[in-house]
Order: structure tokens, then sequence, then C-alpha cells
């Protein structure tokens, strides 16, 4: 067996029993990385679809939720409607508003809002009122009277349905709810509104009552002292006789009043004796008392004065025409004497009436003097005991300001509890929504692409990295530790549109198109043999690769094709007894490697001779016997064939499953490990180096199969493939 040919000092190194140790990873260039989505667009495509699908339907199928929303204006002036002066116009504090939003937010409007809306029965909050699944188990009847527990889950449930914000900076404050029912969210959300506005008319009202309990008590203190205070005045007004009205003592009041009437019956004395005077002067003038002035005002007078006039005017007409002696004359002047004397009968009636008066008039003023000296005596006596009186009026005035202040004080706030608002009113009242607030299928629709972008590249990236492949130079090199023999391009990313029949295959392709792009690439897998082997020493190549279906057995015939048409003496010797690559390519034969060594069949008549290149292939055989390569016979064909042959290629079965790829790589000069393009595991191709070198094979280097061209330039890794784009054109010119 030959040990491993020296590699360039650039690469690792690995000898017999030793393992590989891989090259630090590079960073991943962005042409690198879109190539990798490009090269698995299908499966991000199809995880973003499906995702995309998934998060659409969970959106769906999603109770829809709808969200009712109003408005209150915060105004925390405190305004006293009893009161007639009203706190000014200035604009509250924004802390004030800000105050009034946490309010709105507090659990104690929450608890308000479950207990005015018994939401403790509503299945939507509490669970526990939900019917059973399909209907199995009956809803719960309501419950009247729930427990402390239950009401407490019933407003956590409300406390997150309900929200409240304010309105950028002004006093506008916005309240919402949601709910699956529109109906439910409106009502609840106006309910919100109204509790906290009667949570606060509760408290002022509350601090309104507590006032005025203690006001009550306070009064009750103060009227008794105000009592007991006045009392004391009166007793004492009562001991020394300082009875008063007006404000003024009964004897202050009585000579005042004794002055007055004195004043007033000395006017009337005078007056009445003027009276009298005057008619008396009447009389003496000799007028009989006709121009008496209280006799002129007397209607009984009058009348007969008037009597009198009409009774002379009759008397008058009578005389013209009768004598004195005619009966009607006589009577009508016994009439007219008659009235004249009732007339002085009055006038001296009213002249002893104006006497009497005058006399009563004395009379009076006399009396009044005489009791103005005996009140005049007794205020003397009072103005001594109204010394004591000022201070004991004095605590029972103050006594009183106190009472009446603190009583007015209650009626001020006994007004004040019908008349107090809330800080704050409704300016718009919630309305039943027409469309649920959730799902919001455009927002759906935006989450499920973003969630497909992100699934779909991330399910790109996980499948890159999960189970590493290898592309290029570099992962060769890097990863397996061997030198790079090249890359093999798959025939139908190259293949010309349009090709059909023999032709269409790979290996008829080379043969026909020699100057063309496949060609070319063996052509560089025929320069780096002679390359890594320079005496041309080395004969016997094996071929092999970790698993099955990486295009070993096209691989060996296209490679033995290749070496032919530049003139060397070929030998392809189909090694996988088991599926015979190379034998299903040329067509199966009776003979083969396997009657060779075991029943020394020739070799001429074994082999057979490939015309188109000049090639000669040695099928398998109809047989697969066990152990064939560990025969000293085997080792004889292959030394005979190798002082017949330039190159003597063995196509060999995969290295990890069958053992016969172990022993061949051990008898073989060199060995070429074929790895495909972008789908053979990194493991595994890492565990079949491995094996090769546990084998003692001298790996001559890693050779990339059935790369796509245009996928590998995608990745921008730099290799030949990379740059198929540009010699084409230069392939097909050629061919």
């Amino acid at each position: 067996m030959n040990n491993l040919i020296p590699i360039s000092h650039e690469l690792p190194v690995a000898h017999p029993g030793q393992a590989f140790r891989p090259i630090e990873p590079e960073r991943m260039h962005l042409r690198q990385l879109f190539g990798i989505l490009l090269q698995r667009a299908k499966l991000g495509l199809g995880v973003a679809g499906l995702v995309f699908v998934l998060v659409l339907i969970a959106f769906a199928t999603k109770t829809p939720v709808y969200s009712a929303w109003g408005s209150v204006v915060i105004d925390p002036k405190q305004q006293n409607l009893a009161s007639v002066q009203q706190p000014n116009g200035a604009p509250a504090d924004t802390s004030a508003v800000d105050t009034q939003v946490e309010i709105l937010r507090s659990r104690a409007v929450a608890e308000r809002v479950v207990r005015k809306l018994q939401l403790w029965n509503d299945p939507e909050f509490n669970s526990a009122m939900a019917p059973g699944m399909f209907g199995l188990t009956p809803a719960k009847p309501p419950i009247a009277n729930p427990s402390k527990e239950l009401v407490e889950r019933t407003t956590e449930a409300v406390l997150s349905r309900m929200w409240v914000r304010r309105a950028g900076l002004t006093y506008v404050v916005q309240v919402g709810f949601n709910s699956t029912s529109p109906e439910k969210a409106a009502l609840a959300a106006n309910t919100v509104m109204d509790s906290y506005l009667q949570l606060q008319l509760d408290e002022k009202l509350n601090a309104v009552t507590r006032a005025n309990s203690e006001l009550g008590q306070s009064l009750e203190r103060m009227r008794r002292d105000a009592e007991v205070a006045e009392a004391r005045v009166q007793q004492y007004k009562n001991a020394n006789g300082l009875f008063s009205a007006e404000g003024a003592t009964m004897a202050e009041q009585e000579v005042s009043t004794i002055n007055q009437q004195l004043a007033i019956a000395k006017a009337e004395t005078a007056e009445k004796r003027a009276r009298l005077a005057a008619a008396q002067q009447q009389l003496r003038n000799g007028n009989g008392g006709a121009d008496v002035g209280a006799a002129l005002g007397s209607e009984t007078i009058m009348e007969l004065r008037k009597r009198e006039a009409e009774l002379s005017v009759r008397l008058a007409q009578l005389q013209t025409d009768f004598t004195n002696d005619y009966p009607e004359v006589k009577r009508t002047q016994a009439q007219l004497r008659d009235i004249r004397g009732q007339i002085q009968s009055e006038i001296n009636r009213i002249m002893s009436n104006l006497r009497a008066e005058a006399t009563a008039a004395a009379g009076r003023e006399a009396s009044l003097l005489s009791s103005r000296g005996q009140a005049q005596g007794g205020l003397a006596a009072n103005g001594q005991a109204q010394v004591g009186l000022v201070a004991l009026q004095q605590r029972a005035d103050a006594a009183k300001q106190i009472y009446e202040a603190y009583l007015n004080r209650a009626k001020t706030v006994a007004a004040e509890g019908s008349l107090q608002q809330a800080d704050g009113s409704i300016n718009s009242r919630a309305s039943v929504p027409t469309s649920p607030y959730s799902p919001n299928m455009k927002i759906a629709g935006a989450l499920a692409f973003l969630a497909a972008l992100v699934a779909g590249g991330l399910s790109v990236l996980i499948a890159e990295f999960w189970d590493k492949h290898l592309r290029s130079r570099v992962d060769v090199e890097r990863e397996l530790g061997v030198p790079f023999a090249g890359v093999l391009p798959d025939f139908r990313s190259i293949k010309p549109k349009g090709l059909r029949g023999p032709q269409a295959e790979p290996s008829e392709y080379l043969v026909s198109h020699p100057f063309s792009g496949f060609a070319e690439a063996f052509r560089n897998l025929r320069a780096f043999l002679m390359v890594s082997d320079p005496t041309g020493d080395s004969k016997l190549l094996a071929i092999t690769s970790a698993v099955p279906r990486e295009g070993k057995s096209l691989t060996s015939f296209c490679l033995a094709r290749t070496l032919a048409l530049s003139g060397s003496r070929v030998v392809l010797v189909d090694c996988d007894l088991r599926q015979q690559g190379v034998t299903k390519l040329i067509g199966k034969k009776e003979v083969g490697l396997v009657e060779v060594v075991q029943d020394k069949v020739p070799l001429t008549e074994a082999l057979v001779h490939d015309a188109k290149s000049n090639c000669f292939i040695l099928p398998a055989g109809n047989s697969v016997p066990y152990d064939l390569f560990s025969n000293p016979d085997t080792d004889e064909v292959f030394r005979e064939l190798s002082n017949q042959f330039d190159y003597v290629i063995l196509d060999a079965p995969p290295i990890l499953g069958v053992a016969d790829a172990r022993i061949l790589a051990g008898k073989a000069d060199r060995v070429l490990y074929l790895v495909q393009w972008n789908k053979t595991p990194l493991r595994a191709a890492q565990s079949a180096v491995d094996i090769l070198q546990e084998c003692g094979a001298n790996v001559a280097g890693a050779l990339l199969t059935k790369v796509n061209v245009k996928g590998q330039a995608r990745y921008g890794y730099g290799d030949s493939s990379d740059y198929y784009g540009y010699f084409k054109n230069y392939y097909i010119a050629a061919a």
C-alpha cells in the first residue's frame, strides 16, 4: 500500500490513523447568504406560505372583540353652587387631570361597574357561568349575592378589558371598553363614565355629611351656651327690674313716653283753650254764635241752616202773595222760628263742649306732670343696676354671634349637599360599534406577512446550517482537509436545449462534443491527476464516495473516456459488484471481474472495448462472491492490468456502507473521493474521509459532482463553475 503523497503546506496534512482538523470557518458573504436563499427558495416559500396561512387562520378564527369608547371632560375647579363667588377661570393643573385619569383606571370604578351590571353572571367575565362544551351541561343560574373573591376576579377581568387614556395635554379623557358583544362594550363604557362621576359625587356628599355631623354637634353645644348666657342676662334684669323694650329699660321708656304724652297734652290744652277763647269772643261780637268755627263745621247746624234758608225763601214767596194773617204764612213763620231756636241750642251745646274739653286737657296735663316725677325717681335706681348688666349682655351677645355664625355655615353646607357636582362631565357617550376592533385583518395580514418572512428566512437558515453541505473549494479544503480536485457540472444544468436521443446521455455527449463545458470539466480532472502524479507511477486509481447516487459510476466512465481520448491506455474496472453502475452503462456482459478472478477466465475474453474512446471496461460479473477483493488473485489481476494500461480506474462502492470500498482504497495507488455538490451531508463526507485515512488510502483529492452551475454561481464562491457563464459562448464556439 502506498502512503499519502505530500500536499501543499497551506492545507492540513493527515497521516494514517490521524484525524483531520478542519480549518476555522470564514465569515459568510452577503452574496453567499443571498445564494442560500435562492437555492432554498422552495423551502422558504413553502414555510412562509404555510405560516402566512396559519397566522391568518389563527386571526380569522379568533372571537371578534368590539371596542366602544366615549370621552369625559375633566374640570377639577371645585365649583360651589351654594356660594355666590365662584372660582376664577384659571386652567386646572395638568397633574390634577392625570389624577382623575388614574381614578378612572382605579379598581373602585371597575368594581362599581361590576356591581351595577352584575357582570359576575356574564360568562365573558366569569367562565364558571358558561355552559359546558357542546351544551352537555346547562349554564348555571344567576348569582344574587356573590362572594368577595368572585367580585374581585370579575373586577380583574373588567380592568383587563377597560382602557383609559388622556387626549394629549387636553382635559378630555377617552374611556373605552373591549367586549365580544358590541352592545355590551358600549354599555360597559358608558357605565364606567357614569360610575366615575357617581363616585366623585358620593365622595363629596360623604364629605358634606361628615361636615354636617360635626357642625351639628358643635351647634348643639353653642346653642346651649348661648341660652345659658341669655338666661343669666334675663335673670339679672328680672332681679334688678331692668325690663326693656326696643333697647331701653322700662323706666327710660316710661319717662320718655310720659314726656311725649306731656308735650302732646300741653299742646292740646293750649289748643282747647284757644278755641274756647275764640268762640267766646265771637259770641261777644253779637252774632249769636253763627260764625263760631266749631259751629260752622257741625253737620247738624249745616242741615238746620239749609232748612232755615228754604223756609225763608218760601216765606218770602208767601208774603208776596198773601198777608201775614194767611195760615200758610203763619205756619211757615212758626217753622222758621223753631229752626232758628234749634240752631241756637246747637251753638250753645258746642260752646259747652269747648269749655269741657279745655278743662279736661288741663287736667290731663297736670296728671302727666305728676307721673313724670315718679318715673324719674325709678330711673335713677335702674342706672346703678345697668352697670352689672353690661358684662352679662356682652357675654350673651358673643355666644349668640358664634352660634349664629356656625348656624349659617351649617345652612351653607346643607345647601351644598344638594348642589354638588362631579369634577367632570361626559363629553360624548359611547355608541355601539359596527365593526370589530379585533381581529384586524389588515394588521393580521401585515403580521402574517412578517411572520412568513421570518419563518421562511429561519427555515432556510436552519436547513442550511442544521446539516451543512459542501459547495466550494473552500468548503472541501476547510471541512475535509483534502486537496480539491475540481468540479463536475450537473449535465442537466448545462445541457443544450433541444438535445434529444443518445446524444442526450452525458457519456455520449462527452464524446460527441469534446470541446463542451462538460468535457472540459473532465479534462480539468485529468490535468489534476497528472499534476498530482508527475512521475506517472500511480496507475491504480480508485473512485469512491461516501454514499450512493453521487455520480460515481458515470464519473468513472467519463473520466476513462477522457483519458483514452487524450491518448492514454485506460481500463475501467467495475468493482461495485452489487450495483454494477458501469456495467449497466455498457450493457450486461456474460464475463467480468468475478469470472476472471474465480474462474480464471482470460482478461482478453472479459475486457470490453469502447470503440468511441478506445478505452477498455472490465464488467463486474454475474455473481457477488464473498470477500472477492481480499483474494490474492484479485491483486494479481490488478497487477496485470497495471502492466498493460497507463490508468486502471476502479469504480469502487460507497465507502460508508460497503467493506469492499475500504479494501480497494487501501490497495489503490490513489483514491479520488467524490462528494455530491450541495447534497452529501458534511458529517457523512467527513466520516468517509476519516475511514479512508484509517485504511491508509492515498486520497488524491475530493471532487464535487453534479454541480448546478447556475446555483453555484449564485453563491459566489469563486470556483471555476462560478464563471461558467463567461465561458459558455467559448465552449459553444469551440464545439
